[in-house]
Parts: structure tokens; sequence; C-alpha cells
């Protein structure tokens, strides 16, 4: 394969796109109007009863029709009617989706990206820093990382994540979730709505709008471990067609690892996070809405030894070291810190045509920074201050076109662009002291190891999603999306294995593809046929020192290619007291892109692991038993099995280069997850007493893409029970609670990297802790 590509010249839909983005959302264009807040905003989701008692209708500014069932799993709701047809949004995906409201969020204390997985069966997030996060959605998604804190930047997430419609290529930096007013998560092919990295899905997130109607909320919360959290929010008119909102947010925690060499803890973290946003509406037919936001965290992610080999002990004491393994312990004489910031600016414009048109504006530009030093775990000092520092620019534009709603025939056709900047520089830094070639091998002592890393992502994509009401009851959806993807990439090595790659090149035209049935079958029950297809654009790798020996081919990606096959159907049981919504699914996944481990040049590099099929059954029953008491029960039974996979890495525990892993399970993806909550209200006098509680059992997975049963992470349950007391008044609300988390106290592990000695990131105790929280208006 040729690493020069011949040069194309860049496409000038970029360019204007771009210009008409920053036209779109100037001042100079207020005739216009307001259009929906969100791709998902005004969904074909079912208007339903939340478990705070607000309905998503009124949440999603939508208003409620009759007659029409839809497939939104509404996963903090008990109640289900229908929606008119012309309220159904023409580009919503006729696939599962699970939606979770703010207020449930903050009650079963769902505070960071990560817990998502935990109320959402068939999410599974990995996560040990802002960096360092993979997502997979019914086994479709990242490859993997490394517990080396060595990521690589050449390949794009399968599942895409969205925050007020504006696209973030690096989910882990949305560590808090704070003043959300819901979170959709959509599972299969979405790349016809959500662009080309979201083969596997898209996490689209919603934060609390500007309300022309003053309100606020404030809240404290304090725990075990000198965890705390203060978030407030205020929110309320400027004048008669300018609102505003700012919402803060400090949380801290110590952290749940204990470092027996000080006696101090590891595993916490520090995060600071602020953002505005003003609406304008200056006109019924105009509004924008312009979003600044800023975020730190500074963290001590630690690992622990889960087990050592029998050779281990004999090496520590060469090398003068103490150990524990089997717990939340750990003795090191160091500490590996990692620093982060983010933060950017978006506007967004939504303008009312002639005729019922609708014309929609995002454009955002975002920056990011991540600076780690990384320990080496051991009591002793092997190596320091290293990990990959990642300075990271990103603009996107979206521009979209609605048709009028409630004809026989509804689209929205679309442009959108996307660039991203990012240089990586890593370091593996070995001290000068002897027993570095005692313990790494002769050559190491006083070693620096460089990498450095330069991407240039570029995407302009044209999109299209149209419905045609055959008749009253059945819709037929069908949408595409072509994106041209541009990747230019270099890499170059320094002091071991040096190498340099040159400039590198891929561009290619992936398609994206969806088609649909929806039928409703009656007031209370419809179900949907539906089939997606898209590809992903190959990977760079941009870290792999080992291509000087194995070849420049091998710094290539093939472009990875999903397609999904899904059956659905959502109706009530028992009319407004059960109601069951269950899916079908089949995914085949080939030339899968993956992140793999080279221990012989002590670097992480990507790869294309064959192929696999993914498919399961997913079912979600929402029951209102009693007039106060709401129950979700819900869970996914998933088979995710290589298909083609003869060249595999062979794992530690086997001697061969290269293992047959097909017909073997997909790491990262649990066979089977239950998720059960339940809450219940009652009033006391002027008092509105709550209980609720969630139980979350996952079954065990494979840590690591070659399958290795010493990475393999155990299944476990957590459960989490909240007791409170709101007290309504005039001027706003209280609202008082004790709660805790990890209830029975389990020690889970959320990965492992597998080999003689085992090692990887435990899960936190029981916390117990309170909140106190006060909302006015």
């Amino acid at each position: 394969m040729s690493m020069s590509v011949s040069p194309l010249s860049r496409p000038a839909l970029g360019a204007a796109l771009c210009a008409a983005g920053l036209l779109l959302a100037g001042p100079a264009a207020l005739a216009a109007t307001s259009g929906d807040s969100a791709n998902a905003g005004a969904t074909s989701g079912a208007t339903s009863v939340s478990t705070s008692g607000a309905t998503s209708g009124a949440a999603s500014g939508a208003t409620p029709g009759a007659g029409r069932a839809a497939n939104v799993t509404e996963l903090d709701a008990v109640q289900v009617s229908g929606r008119a047809k012309k309220e159904q949004h023409p580009q919503r995906p006729a696939t599962a989706v699970a939606r979770v409201r703010g207020e449930s969020l903050a009650e079963l204390h769902v505070e960071d990206i990560q817990d998502l997985q935990y109320v959402v069966p068939g999410l599974y997030i990995q996560s040990t820093d802002s960096n360092d996060t993979q997502l997979t959605i019914r086994g479709v998604g990242d490859g993997g990382g490394q517990t080396s804190g060595d990521q690589n930047i050449g390949m794009p997430s399968s599942v895409a994540t969205y925050v007020d419609n504006v696209y973030f290529p690096r989910p882990g930096i949305i560590r808090s979730l704070t003043d959300i007013d819901y979170v959709d998560v959509f599972k299969g092919p979405s790349g016809t709505v959500f662009g080309q990295n979201a083969t596997g899905g898209a996490i689209d997130i919603h934060t609390k709008g500007p309300s022309f109607q003053r309100e606020g909320a404030v809240s404290v919360s304090y725990a075990e471990r000198n965890t705390s959290k203060l978030t407030a929010a205020l929110s309320g008119p400027l004048s008669d067609s300018a609102a505003y909102r700012v919402t803060a947010l400090y949380a801290h925690s110590d952290g749940a690892v204990k470092n027996l060499a000080d006696g101090g803890s590891l595993n916490g973290y520090e995060r600071k996070g602020l953002r505005a946003q003003v609406l304008l509406r200056p006109s019924a037919s105009f509004e924008l809405k312009l979003t600044a936001d800023y975020g730190a965290e500074s963290a001590t992610p630690a690992r622990v030894y889960k087990s050592v080999a029998d050779s281990f002990p004999a090496t520590a004491r060469k090398i003068g070291a103490t150990y524990v393994a089997g717990g939340r312990e750990t003795i090191v004489d160091d500490v590996t810190t990692t620093a982060a910031e983010q933060g950017g600016v978006s506007a967004e414009a939504n303008w009312k045509l002639d005729g019922g048109y609708k014309l929609r504006s995002v454009t955002a530009w975002r920056h990011y920074r991540y600076a780690p030093h990384y320990a080496d775990e051991l009591s002793v000092r092997i190596y320091a201050d290293s990990g990959t520092a990642v300075d990271d620019s990103t603009f996107t534009q979206d521009l979209r076109l609605e048709s009028p709603r409630g004809e026989f025939f509804d689209y929205v056709i679309g442009l959108s662009y996307f660039r991203d900047n990012q240089d990586t520089v890593a370091h593996t830094r070995y001290a000068s002291t002897d027993i570095v070639n005692t313990y790494a091998g002769n050559g190491f002592k006083g070693l620096d190891i460089v990498r450095n890393g330069h991407l240039e992502d570029e995407m302009s994509s044209a999109y299209g999603r149209a419905t045609v009401h055959l008749n009253e009851r059945l819709d037929l959806q069908f949408g595409a999306r072509a994106t041209y993807s541009d990747r230019d990439a270099s890499f170059v090595r320094l002091n071991r294995a040096a190498f340099d790659s040159g400039d590198l090149r891929v561009h290619k035209v992936l398609p994206s593809a969806s088609a649909s049935l929806k039928l409703q079958i009656n007031d209370d029950w419809s179900s949907y046929l539906s089939y997606g297809y898209g590809r992903k654009a190959g990977g760079i790798n941009v870290s792999a020192g080992a291509a000087k020996k194995a070849g420049l081919d091998t710094l290539l990606l093939k472009p990875e290619t999903t397609r999904n096959l899904e059956i659905g159907v959502i109706g009530a049981l028992v009319p407004d007291r059960l109601t069951l919504q269950a899916d079908v699914f089949r995914t085949q996944v080939s030339d899968f892109q993956t992140q793999a481990w080279d221990d012989a040049n002590a670097t992480s590099y990507l790869m294309n692991a064959g192929d696999y099929r993914s498919q399961g059954v997913e079912v979600a029953l929402r029951a209102q038993p009693l007039e106060r008491l709401d129950v979700v029960l819900s869970g996914i039974v998933n088979d995710a099995r290589y298909t083609d996979y003869r060249r595999a890495l062979c794992p530690p525990e086997i001697t061969a280069t290269f293992c047959d892993l097909t017909g073997q399970r997909v790491f990262n993806t649990p066979k089977q997850v239950v998720a059960l909550s339940a809450r219940y209200n009652w009033s006391q006098g002027d008092f509105k007493p709550y209980a609720s509680a969630r139980y979350t059992y996952r079954g065990w997975t494979y840590g690591s893409v070659d399958n290795s049963a010493s990475a393999r992470v155990p299944g476990y349950g957590l459960a989490a029970f909240t007791l409170g007391v709101k007290r309504p008044g005039a001027g706003g609300d209280w609202d008082a609670a004790l709660w805790i988390t990890n209830a029975f106290n389990k020690l889970y592990y959320t990965r492992l990297n597998g080999g003689s000695t085992v090692i990887g990131y435990v899960g936190d105790p029981r916390t117990v802790g309170v909140t106190l929280g006060y909302a006015f208006r």
C-alpha cells in the first residue's frame, strides 16, 4: 500500500459552510424563526410522565398529540401516550433510543458520563480520565484503550457524542453531567443523523437552556472521602427579546485508593466548570442562542494490582519493591496525576421560513488540552512523568433545512463540516538508577522514549432524511449521507526504535444510509423494522514505532463498516399502568478498528481486527403498580462474537505470535445487563417525602482485544438508594436527601490489563452522602 495518495484539492464545501454558518448566526439575518431546539428535541418519542412529574412533551418543547406511540425508551418514565404524526421529527431514526431525564440523573446520582452505563443497558463505557474514554453500544464502538496512558489519536470513535447539537470528538471531557435537561442514547448505526463517526450509535446530551422567567437552583452535596459537589444555575430575562442562563460547578474527591507508602488517598479529582448562554428572540420567526463554556479537571487516577505472577515477588525483591494486590490499596513512591482543560463557543440560529420551512445553523469552536504525569505503580522509581500530552482544536458547522411537517412527504436536508487539529507529545521516561536495567532490561537506564504525533482530520458531508406517510398508520423512512473524509498525519519516534513516518494521508468518500418502516398497529401499540449502514474513516497510526520493521502499510487502517437490522415494538400492556418496549437486533461489523499494545516498543498501535457480529434482544418494562410508585425494569442479552479473526494477537498466556479468535466473544461487551429502578413518593403535610432505588448487574467481559483470560473483567452488581424530602413553597422548593451508592460495598474492576501480573482500575466502595438543594422561580 502506498503511503502517499495523489493530492486532491481541499473541498470548497468546508470554506463555504464556514462562511455560511458565520453569516447565518449573525444579527443581519433576523428575518426568520425559532425552530426546534435540537435534533432530538421534538422527537417521535412518546410523551411520557417522568418520575419528577414533568412530561417529556413539555420538556422538549413539543405539543403532545394523540394516537401515535413511538420508539423512545423513557428510562425514568412510566406512562406512554401517543404523539401526532405531524409532531414526529422526520430526522429521528426508527431504532431503539433510551432517554434519561436530568431530574432522574441527579436523583440517582448519575453524575459522570461513565455512570450512564448503569441506567442504559447496552451502553458500555471505560474511562480512566478525561483523555482515556471508550464508548460502545451493543458491542459496537471504540476499539479499546490501554491502561498505560498512551492513547492513539489516529482512530475516531464509533459512537458520536453531542452536547447541545455540537459534536464532541473526545467524550471523556464531559465528566460531570450538570444542569441537564435530558440525555438520549441512540442504538445502532446513526450516521445519517449524527455523522459518519456514529456507526455504533450516538449519545445526545441536552442541557437546560435560557428561560424568559426568572429561575435558578443551587445544590450542595457532601459524602465520604471528602467528596463534595456544588452546582448553581441562574436564568432569566435580559429584556423582552433576550434571556440568559449561567451554570457553575465545583466538585472534589480525595479518592478511594489508599497509598500504603504514605497513608494518602488516590483516584481522586477536582473539577471546575462554567457555562453561559444567551438567547436572543427578536421576532417570532428567529432566535439565536450563544454559548460559551470552560471546564478543568485535575485527577490522580491510580491503578492497582489484581493479582501478581509467581515471578513477580522475585523481581520485586531484586529491585527492593513492596506491593499489595487484590483490593483498593497500592504502595507507590510517585503519584500519577492528570490535568485537563477544555472550552469553546457556539452559535445556534433557528429560522421559521414562509410555508412552514425551518432552517438551522450550528457553528462551534472547541479547544482541549491534556497533560499527564504517569508513574509506574511501584514503590521504587523505575519511570515517572510519562504519558501522552494532547492539544486539540476543533471547528464544526452544520446547516439544516427542514420541510413542513404533517404532509405526505417530510424531509430534512443539510450540509456539515468538521475540522480537527491534534498534536500529541508522548514520553516514557526511565529513571537514571541501576534498578531500571534490572527491571526493564539493559539500555533503559535514563532513557526517554519520545513520540510526536500530528493529525489533521477534515470532513465535509451532505445528508438527507425523508419520511413518507403512506397512510394514517404506516410510515416509510429513508436517508443517506455522503462524507468526504481527508486525514493527514505524521509520527516521529526518538531514542528507541527511531522512526519518522513522513506525511501520511488517507481520503475517501464514506456513505451512510438508513431505511425503516413504522407501523401504528392501534392507538396503544406501534412497531418498526429498520436497517442501517455506515462506514467510519480509516485510521492512521500516530504512535506506532514498529512500522520500521513491519512496513509502512501497518500505519494505515481500512475503513470500518457496520450494518444493522432491527425489529422493535412498543405499547401499553395495561393502559397507564404497564408499558413494554422490546427490540431484536443483529449488527455486523467488518474491518473492526481497535487498539493493541506493543510490549516490545512500549507503545499502543491501531489495527483492523477482522469481522464480528453482535445480536440480541433488549426489553424495557415501565410500570406504575401504585399511584405513587414508579418502576422501570430494562435489560439486554447480547451475543457478540468474532466471525473472522484468524490473525489476532495472542494473549500473554499464549506464546504464539498469532491466534485464531474466530467464534470467541468480542471484548468490552457483557453478554447480559439488567437495570432496575423504582421511586415512591407521598405527602406529609407541607412536605413531599420520596424514596428511590436502582440496581444494575452487568456480566463479565474481556478487557483487552486479545481476549486474555487474565484481563477478564468479572461481572458485578451495584445498588444505590436515596431517601429524601421536598418542601414546595411559593418562592421555591427545598430538597434534602440522604443517599448511598454501591450500597453492598462490592469490589469491582472497571478495566484490567492482562498478563502474568494483572493490573487495572477499581471502582469506588460504598459511599454515603447528603444533598441539600433549593430551586427558586
